[in-house]
């Protein structure tokens, strides 16, 4: 990227004074990233020059070497000039700079000018004119690694839990791959700084998931010539088996490919481990067997996240955590109360982490683990479908929409054990609160969907009372027209990496 800076730029890099974070990290960011930060030879050193404070002026003139000059520049026409306006020596010096950004020379041009904001404007390159803030919006987008995170886990270097290496934790993979061989794989981790993520209760390891970025030689999958995420190991105590891990960490690292570009995920199962094979295969895995070098069969479990390469047209669980959202496909916001929301939507931004959220009270809220939840209520609304679009409205002191989803069932239920088996480890209700709720009401609407990503910016009650589908204040679930959908996409607050054009 050839980043353009603007006088009052480089003076906030360069005076002698405390640099603002904001000017530092760009800078930092930039040059890390291989970026040239640019200066117009012609603009910058006349501009420093009639600077009336003499020591500054030194002070900056001889730190200009430490930028790279623009090179090959022109000089703007005289219609650029006549239609942006010239009349005094700062005009000259900013239509050089802007002059240089419409002609495609340099990608953006960074200033705090407004004057110049607003010339960019008339020409219509005011995308291409950055502030402080948005440059670093800019570069943090493009070259920031974002860790998704949940509140029960913790992301960390794999040296952190080197003191839990010889914990009986890890003694049923010392078993498959060979006790010497395992403890020396480990201590290579270490020696990488491989990352992972983990589960530590009352300082007992529950479960940890360790990553590795690998290259087309290191991988060696069949038919991919790119880099692909292995999920190195996965492993949930049996203490922690039934709180529903195997989802959550599913639902990390797709969120973590996504946010990387990286189009495979995969990890290596043994024949044995068939209830992990079946949750794989669920969410869209495949299966290439293979002899590893004990001389074991192996299989490898691959997840295409090329959204240009699905072959569903459809919804389904195979394409997660990608979906459709053509006028086809039905939209409806779900009203849902803020303490549930806290339980149901753990990872969601409206939930404040807590001290307590690693205790096990905190962890055993199964439902706050899963991909797949369930929502129950009263409604007597029968005209959703598998696979419509659900946009989750936290009431009362929130107000705001936050959490997408994929409908996946939808019945009346009027029998406490089919309640049961169909929400179990879905729900934020007890059995008790079940069987309350089932008395009172015979019979219950229930809803199981799929969690895919929260939006892009809330949709807040400002905007929520200006949109004609809401008429009724989101009291049941409402129907989204398409109109008010489109007009929420236009504005962005659908992240688009998940829709599947």
């Amino acid at each position: 990227m050839r980043i353009l800076i603007d006088t009052n730029i480089l003076i906030n890099l360069e005076d002698n004074r405390v640099i603002n974070k904001q000017f530092s990290e760009f800078y930092r960011l930039a040059i890390t990233n291989n970026c040239q930060v640019l200066y117009h030879p012609k603009a910058i050193p006349v501009d420093i020059s009639r600077d009336k404070n003499s020591d500054r002026k030194e002070i900056i003139k001889s730190k200009l070497d430490k930028y790279e000059k623009l090179k090959d520049y022109t000089e703007p026409t005289t219609e650029f000039k006549k239609h942006i306006g010239e009349k005094k020596v700062n005009d000259e010096i900013d239509n050089k700079q802007l002059y240089q950004l419409s002609k495609g020379y340099v990608d953006v041009l960074v200033t705090q000018d407004k004057g110049i904001h607003i010339n960019a404007k008339k020409i219509g390159i005011q995308d291409k004119v950055l502030d402080i803030e948005q440059i670093l919006t800019l570069l943090e987008e493009q070259f920031t690694i974002k860790i998704p995170s949940h509140p029960i886990l913790k992301e960390h270097s794999i040296r952190e839990i080197e003191n839990k290496f010889n914990s009986s934790f890890f003694d049923s993979l010392r078993e498959d791959y060979g006790v010497k061989e395992f403890n020396l794989w480990l201590e290579k981790c270490a020696s990488k700084n491989r990352k992972c993520y983990s589960l530590i209760v009352e300082d007992e390891l529950q479960a940890i998931l360790i990553y590795n970025l690998e290259t087309v030689e290191e991988h060696q999958l069949e038919n991919i010539y790119e880099k692909a995420l292995k999920i190195c190991t996965f492993k949930v105590s049996d203490t922690a088996f039934g709180i529903k891990l195997g989802e959550l960490f599913l639902h990390k690292m797709f969120e973590y490919c996504i946010n990387q570009k990286l189009n495979f995920l995969y990890l290596t199962v043994y024949e044995k481990q068939n209830h992990l094979i079946k949750l794989l295969e669920t969410f869209g895995f495949y299966k290439v067997e293979f002899m590893n070098k004990q001389g074991l069969l192996e299989i490898q479990m691959i997840k295409c996240l090329d959204k240009k390469k699905l072959v569903s047209n459809e919804n389904t669980i195979n394409n997660h955590p990608f979906y459709f959202d053509s006028k086809k496909i039905s939209k409806f916001a779900i009203p849902i109360r803020p303490d549930y929301y806290e339980k149901l939507f753990k990872d969601g931004k409206l939930r404040v982490p807590t001290l307590f959220d690693t205790s096990p009270d905190s962890v055993n809220e199964i439902q706050g683990n899963t991909i797949i939840k369930a929502y129950i209520s009263n409604s007597k609304i029968k005209n959703l479908k598998k696979g419509d679009l659900l946009f989750f409205y936290s009431s009362k002191t929130n107000q705001e929409i936050e959490p997408v989803g994929i409908l996946e069932t939808i019945q009346i239920v009027k029998d406490f054990d089919e309640l049961w088996n169909l929400v179990g480890k879905k729900t934020v209700f007890s059995q008790q609160d079940l069987l309350k709720k089932l008395d009172e009401k015979k019979e219950l609407n229930v809803i199981t969907f799929r969690l895919i990503t929260y939006l892009k910016k809330k949709v807040k009650l400002a905007k929520i009372k200006e949109i004609e589908s809401f008429k009724n204040k989101i009291q049941t679930i409402t129907r989204i027209s398409e109109t008010d959908y489109q007009e929420l996409k236009n504005e962005g607050y659908f992240d688009k990496r998940y829709i599947i054009d």
